[in-house]
C-alpha cells in the first residue's frame, strides 16, 4: 500500500463527504482545528449533475437533504483540484460514488499517482446488492487503504462480516435515509439532525464487534456529544451537521435551512 491510517489518532477529527467541498479550506480549519484527515465531495468518473427539485426539507427533530451526488467528473477534478490536493496542510481523502466496477478502477489509479491521497472513501449506495458492493469493494483495491462508506441501512446486515476485507481499513456511517412530503411531493434524501443520534450510537455499537475502525458522527450538532460517541465504540469523529453550522445552508429557492438544535 502507498499509505496508511496510522497518522490517524484515535478522538481526532474529520469531515463527512459532502461538507465541504473538494479541497480543505482555510476556514474550516480554523473552526475545526482537530480535523486531521480531510474528505473531498463525492467523485464519480463521469460528471454527475444535481437531483432535480434539489431542497433541504426539515422535520421535527432534523432535516433531509436531497441533492443527489453532483460533480463534474473525474478528469476535471483532478485537473482542478491536483496541485492543492498535492499542497494541502492535510492529507487527503477521496470518496468515490458507486458506479461500474471498471469506472472505479479507473479512478484509483488515476488517484494512486497523486502525492498527499492518503485514502479512499468507497461511497456504498443503499440500492446495491452485496454481489454488487464485492465488485465495487475489489475494482477499488490498490495502493490506497479504503474506508467503506456504509449505508445506515446495511450496518446490521448478517452478510457485512463478509465484504469486510483486509483491505478495507475503517468504516463510516453513512446518514439513514427517509421519505418527506414537500410541495404536494414525496422526496427521498438522507436525514440528519438530532433525532439521528440515537441511531448514530447504535449503529457504532454493533459495528464495534467487526474489529475495525469506527467514523460516524451523523446526529451530533454540539461537541458535548462527541464523547458518547467515543466511549460506545467509535474511533473518530466524522462530522456532518457540525461541520453544516459554521456555514450557510441554502436551499435552491435561497432561503436559509435551519439545523434543528
Amino acid at each position: 500500500m502507498k499509505s496508511d491510517l496510522d497518522f490517524l489518532i484515535p478522538g481526532k477529527w474529520m469531515n463527512a463527504t459532502g461538507t465541504a467541498g473538494f479541497l480543505p479550506g482555510r476556514g474550516l480549519l480554523n473552526h475545526f482545528p482537530e480535523i486531521a484527515l480531510f474528505i473531498t465531495n463525492p467523485i464519480s468518473y463521469y460528471p454527475r449533475k444535481p437531483a432535480t427539485q434539489r431542497s433541504i426539507i426539515p422535520f421535527q427533530g432534523g432535516f433531509m437533504v436531497h441533492t443527489g451526488h453532483p460533480n463534474p467528473g473525474l478528469k476535471k477534478v483532478i485537473l482542478q483540484y491536483r496541485k492543492s490536493w498535492e499542497n494541502a496542510n492535510l492529507p487527503v481523502c477521496v470518496n468515490i460514488l458507486s458506479d461500474e466496477p471498471h469506472n472505479i478502477e479507473k479512478i484509483v489509479r488515476s488517484l494512486e499517482s497523486i502525492e498527499n491521497i492518503a485514502a479512499l472513501e468507497l461511497g456504498i449506495d443503499s440500492s446495491l446488492k452485496e454481489a454488487e458492493i464485492e465488485s465495487n469493494i475489489q475494482a477499488a483495491m490498490g495502493e490506497l487503504p479504503i474506508i467503506l462508506s456504509l449505508p445506515f441501512e446495511f450496518v446490521f446486515q448478517e452478510w457485512l462480516e463478509l465484504v469486510l476485507i483486509s483491505e478495507i481499513v475503517a468504516i463510516s456511517i453513512q446518514a439513514p435515509r427517509g421519505v418527506l412530503k414537500h410541495n404536494d411531493q414525496y422526496f427521498h434524501g438522507r436525514l440528519y439532525g438530532r433525532s439521528i443520534f440515537p441511531l448514530t450510537l447504535r449503529a457504532v455499537q454493533h459495528l464495534t464487534s467487526y474489529e475495525k475502525p469506527i467514523y460516524a458522527g451523523v446526529g451530533i450538532l454540539q461537541e458535548s456529544q462527541i464523547s458518547s460517541l467515543l466511549e460506545i465504540g467509535a474511533h473518530n469523529f466524522q462530522g456532518h451537521e457540525l461541520i453544516w453550522r459554521n456555514s450557510l445552508i441554502f436551499n435552491p429557492d435561497g432561503n436559509r435551512a435551519v439545523i434543528d438544535q
